[in-house]
């Protein structure tokens, strides 16, 4: 699909996030849900929240395969420059009932590992999440929300904040959203007829890391490309090799 389009650009720009449709195709939505029924995760310990998982890329290419997507990658370089890293990968799995994340991220106060500026008509965001769906998030299903353009707000997020302020962020399986993590977002409460599968990608600029170091695990470093094992190097700056 490319980078930005001019139009994009502005949405994302004014909103802080990104949807791209249909950027899966169906048999990919096959294989990655395949993958995470291979995973046979554990119930959750508790019911009301969120299960997330880790430690899974090395367990099928379908999740490697989302490390550099061309639906995306393009966007992501644009986002965090030539010389970005994956800073770390998680799945989401959510059972009907399922509280959500609480709201949270805005652009004040700074944080230097989760910035979002422009310069020069060029974008800068210190953090930025690809959230793939893997199934339908309709319409007050619940799931990913935010406050759209709170990557720029000149004032902190409130400890108790409008409620209204937050917008439900629809998804079918297959479609990816992308934000900055400077957005105030969170997770709403899950109502939909099926369990929430979700997978979330973070890229961090070259020199940065937002979350413990991502290691390369030993296994997964044969199934790798040269640029996928690009994006696993520790943040640093000097004579770093550019992805693209």
């Amino acid at each position: 699909m490319g980078g930005l389009t001019e139009a994009e650009r502005y949405a994302f720009d004014v909103q802080g996030f990104l949807v791209r449709r249909h950027a899966l195709t169906a048999a990919e939505v096959t294989a990655l849900n395949a993958a995470v029924d291979a995973l046979r995760l554990p119930p959750a310990a508790d019911s009301i929240q969120s299960q997330r998982f880790s430690g899974h890329l090395a367990s099928s290419p379908a999740f490697v395969a989302l490390l550099d997507h061309p639906a995306v990658f393009d966007i992501v370089v644009e986002l965090c420059g030539p010389t970005l890293r994956l800073d770390h990968a998680y799945g989401i799995v959510m059972t009907v009932g399922t509280s959500g994340l609480g709201l949270h991220g805005g652009a004040t106060p700074f944080d230097p590992a989760q910035f979002y500026v422009v310069n020069d008509g060029r974008i800068s965001s210190g953090l930025v999440a690809v959230q793939w769906a893997l199934v339908d998030h309709r319409p007050g299903d619940g799931g990913f929300c935010c406050v759209p353009g709170s990557h720029k707000a000149a004032f902190p997020l409130p400890s108790a904040p409008p409620p209204s302020l937050a917008v439900e962020v629809p998804l079918a399986a297959g479609d990816v959203v992308l934000f900055t993590e400077a957005l105030v977002h969170g997770t709403l409460p899950w109502r939909g007829p099926h369990d929430r599968r979700t997978l979330l990608y973070k890229y961090s600029p070259g020199n940065s890391s937002w979350g413990k170091d991502e290691k390369l695990p030993a296994e997964l470093a044969p199934l790798l490309s040269e640029r996928q094992r690009l994006l696993f190097e520790p943040p640093y700056v000097a004579y770093r090799r550019p992805v693209i």
